[in-house]
């Protein structure tokens, strides 16, 4: 177990040690998700554990925690709770990517990995399209809400398409 995350590691070795990291790890240190928070202080609780399934390595955890993402309606702060299960299978070739069933694949380049951009993949991965409140947070208005009261004469005289109306009139 360990409090401080390593830059790059081999998973295969640690796939063999059965190792286990846990720990904190800081928004801040999470570069690609700066655009999508607000807030970058405040911590994540990260879980990843490394085995072995037959002959594939395995690379299973959890991230927990949240962060404060931007409203796209009311451009205001909301916390949005991260609770991330992942697992994936380390692989080297897209061949070996399409033979898995039940988990991701992890494709391994070299003989390392960046934890860090692995666990900022997840947390990506998992963000909504358009964070909104789950209330409604500004008010619409409402087409009927502006058009309360207006008499028939009144909304055809702001209808756009009355000019065309006219025109239509004067070519026949």
């Amino acid at each position: 177990m360990s409090d401080k995350f390593p830059d790059h590691i081999d998973p295969l070795l640690f796939a063999e040690r059965r190792s286990v990291l846990a720990g904190e790890l800081n928004i801040a240190a999470l570069e690609r998700l700066a655009d999508s928070v607000i807030d970058r202080s405040g911590a994540l609780k990260i879980r990843i554990e490394f085995g072995k399934e037959g002959k594939r390595v395995t690379v299973s955890g959890h991230i927990g925690g949240d962060i404060q993402l931007e409203c796209q309606s009311c451009l205001q702060a909301l916390a949005w709770p991260v609770d991330i299960s992942f697992k994936l299978s380390v692989v080297s070739s897209l061949q070996e990517a399409k033979q898995l069933d039940d988990s991701e694949p992890l494709m391994l380049d070299g003989e390392t990995i960046s934890l860090t951009a692995l666990i900022e993949d997840e947390i990506l991965l998992a963000l909504p399209d358009y964070p909104r409140h789950p209330f409604e947070c500004i008010e619409r208005n409402r087409s009927e809400d502006a058009d309360y009261g207006a008499t028939d004469s009144q909304i055809k005289a702001n209808n756009p398409f009355s000019v065309l109306a006219k025109l239509k009139k004067t070519g026949d």
